[in-house]
């Protein structure tokens, strides 16, 4: 089964996209800021991420970190 990782501040949005991922037969696990996801991306590898780029808490971190760990270049 294919691992994603949402990461969604709006509640109610993060529910419906996990409740679709998950209904697509991924593994989804989510995140509602930044310093979750940061953390969860350094403790299992996804096969997919899906990051609202207008997070609250984030000051770039989680996205240089996707963009270090997760391009295909």
């Amino acid at each position: 089964m294919k691992k994603s990782l949402l990461v969604e501040d709006d509640d109610l949005l993060n529910k419906t996209l996990t409740y679709n991922l998950i209904s697509e037969g991924y593994d989804t696990v989510s995140a509602l800021n930044a310093g979750t996801a940061a953390e969860l991306l350094t403790q299992t590898e996804y096969d997919l991420v899906l990051l609202d780029i207008n997070l609250p808490d984030s000051s770039g971190t989680v996205r240089l970190f996707f963009s270090q760990n997760y391009s295909d270049g």
